[in-house]
């Protein structure tokens, strides 16, 4: 029974090493695969089937789907709104990659890491233009792993909104 306990101590001690070795957010990858699980669909929109997502809309952008909270109408332009969102998550996520290729100035989209073990959220944004120089917003972020964030994307969402109108 010593020498299975001591085995066992060894191999999740190997584990450990290869995870801080290897680099926490490559281990999750060589896990899990690609972290960046693309753009929030509006035309087909689905939420995670576990509760580790947030989901933030202006409203009549996200017919079909559970709204986290309702966004308003911004009055400047999507690729202005995009910009804000760009410095917003500058600002309040320290660990953060943006996956997207800049192509399309009305999206962007992230890949977050939780400061400690480095778990992957994929941060998508959408600025809808409404008229009158009106713009809506579709806000979707999701973890890759687990099935709880503590809330986690849900205050993501809401620091960078928060920032939009500063």
């Amino acid at each position: 029974m010593l020498t299975i306990l001591i085995a066992f101590a060894a191999l999740v001690a190997i584990l450990v090493a290869f995870f801080l070795v290897y680099g926490r957010a490559e281990t999750w990858r060589l896990v899990a695969g690609d972290p960046d699980l693309g753009q929030f669909d509006r035309s087909a929109p689905a939420r995670s089937e576990q509760p580790n997502d947030a989901l933030f809309c202006t409203p009549g952008l996200c017919e079909g789907v559970p709204v986290d909270r309702e966004l308003p109408e911004y009055a400047m332009p999507p690729g202005e709104l995009i910009e804000r969102i760009v410095a917003a998550m500058d600002e309040i996520a320290p660990v953060a990659e943006r996956v997207d290729d800049g192509g399309d100035p009305a999206q962007a989209r992230f890949v977050t890491y939780t400061e400690a073990l480095r778990f992957p959220d994929t941060n998508s944004f959408e600025a809808v233009p409404l008229g009158d120089g009106r713009t809506g917003l579709v806000a979707y972020a999701r973890a890759q792993l687990g099935k709880s964030d503590v809330g986690n994307n849900r205050k993501r969402l809401e620091a960078i909104v928060s920032r939009i109108d500063r």
